[in-house]
């Protein structure tokens, strides 16, 4: 009797091992949580803000003398469209990371509030912005479309955006992480 439970011993452990490292193998550090969740957020600078209503306008921008500044027609789409696939590749690694710990998983949650509150903004409102621009319509109607987006969408993305970055700086001070958050 005393053999049969030695060999059931010696069975059990290495099957709670192999169980041990299957439940681990999706879960992300923490600097690899940081890096996707809140590092990515750079992606966002901008939103909500003048400023990258003036970037797309710039990006049409075109000089008599300077050949070489002769533009397509479609360079404000083209950086809105570069933010958007950034934006859905970013929220598929966010969602396919597992979180360490349950502070990881607020700042996950969090981060896919935050990058799932601005996709449908790129893809809709600053897609037609930024046709405008390409198309070089009226400062006037830029700025008006542009206002509309800023007070409709920039409080509350900022609210989101504070707040996530904030869980971060605590996580990243918890976890030994090495950022510079500005301040």
């Amino acid at each position: 009797m005393n053999n049969k439970h030695t060999t059931f011993k010696a069975l059990l452990f290495p099957v709670i091992i192999v169980f041990a490292l299957l439940a681990s193998c999706g879960r992300s550090t923490p600097d690899q949580l940081f890096q996707t969740t809140i590092l990515n957020t750079n992606i966002l600078h901008g939103f909500g803000s003048e400023r990258f209503t003036k970037s797309l306008h710039d990006e049409t921008v075109e000089f008599p003398d300077v050949p070489a500044s002769k533009k397509n027609g479609n360079e404000a789409q083209q950086v809105v469209e570069a933010k958007i696939a950034y934006i859905e590749q970013t929220i598929k690694r966010i969602e396919e990371s597992g979180a360490p710990d349950d502070e990881g998983e607020m700042i996950k949650q969090k981060s896919l509030e935050l990058f799932n509150y601005a996709l449908p903004v790129y893809k809709k409102e600053y897609l037609a912005l930024a046709t405008m621009c390409d198309k070089k319509q009226p400062e006037k109607e830029i700025h008006d479309a542009s206002a509309h987006i800023i007070q409709t969408y920039g409080p509350a993305f900022e609210e989101k955006y504070v707040h996530l970055i904030d869980l971060g700086e605590q996580y990243a001070l918890k976890h030994n992480i090495n950022a510079s958050f500005g301040k």
